[in-house]
């Protein structure tokens, strides 16, 4: 089954987007998504749902099917205007794209569209924990903001690392290395910056259990999921993902457990 640019923003005003929103889009681009455009279709779609008022994010991650501490050990700087994003070939095509501004976190940074987007993306690379306190991640649940995958898995929402920051004291383990690694970023003016950041401990990453959290969301009905084409929609608020991680610290649970180390 197939459908146009004005099916897909239908389908996502049914889900719950509204204009003025602050959205966090992960998506796959899958050939046979059903969606009769290109990708830079699906983006316009994207920004039309969230208007000009809104935030459109997609994380830009520069590496993938590897750690930070391993991309931050191969001295590659992240250039904020050069370096190709590999979160997927919508966040390229949106990085790339007129009026969009990215934040120059050497391992998180985000592309930004919308009338906010330098406010929003301020101030990232002086974030100790680029998904911490201070950091776009914080400002996306200050805006009570929604995430959206596009036929992308749970897996790929980064905003659950700042829910993990949330709960760092909770742990019997240490969620950071003690120490900071430098990234490098080249910035706007050809800049070469060295920024220090924070990496997840190999032994919080090894007994991560994402599938609690996964079940506890589903348990509470807070992911809203929506099928158009062959493409398969989910829409979750940040706020509500933050609440059902604090519930869950209340009662003693957190989603980490030594026991599922890998």
């Amino acid at each position: 089954m197939s459908y146009k640019k004005e099916d897909l923003c239908n389908a996502l005003n049914k889900l719950g987007l509204e204009t003025g929103d602050c959205l966090m889009v992960h998506s796959s681009w899958l050939p046979l998504n059903g969606f009769k455009g290109r990708p830079v279709d699906m983006v316009s779609a994207l920004k039309d749902v969230a208007g000009q008022s809104g935030i459109l994010i997609m994380p830009t991650l520069t590496y993938q099917n590897k750690s930070s501490r391993d991309f931050l050990l191969s001295s590659t700087p992240m250039d904020v205007t050069r370096s190709p994003s590999m979160m997927g070939l919508l966040s390229e095509v949106f990085r790339r794209g007129k009026d969009v501004t990215r934040s120059l976190s050497p391992t998180h940074p985000l592309a930004v569209w919308g009338d906010k987007r330098d406010e929003f993306v301020q101030g990232h690379e002086s974030c100790l924990v680029p998904f911490g306190v201070g950091s776009p991640f914080e400002k996306l649940l200050q805006c009570n903001g929604k995430i959206l995958t596009i036929d992308a898995p749970f897996a790929t929402i980064t905003f659950t690392h700042y829910l993990e920051d949330r709960i760092a004291s909770f742990l019997p383990f240490p969620l950071y290395d003690p120490s900071p690694m430098t990234g490098q970023v080249i910035d706007y003016d050809k800049k070469l910056l060295e920024v220090q950041v924070n990496v997840i401990s190999e032994i919080a990453n090894s007994a991560r259990c994402e599938q609690r959290l996964v079940d506890r969301l589903n348990r509470c009905g807070a992911m809203k999921h929506k099928r158009i084409g062959n493409t398969h929609l989910m829409l979750i608020e940040c706020k509500t993902m933050a609440d059902c991680v604090d519930d869950m610290v209340k009662e003693g649970e957190v989603f980490f457990d030594l026991s599922c180390e890998r």
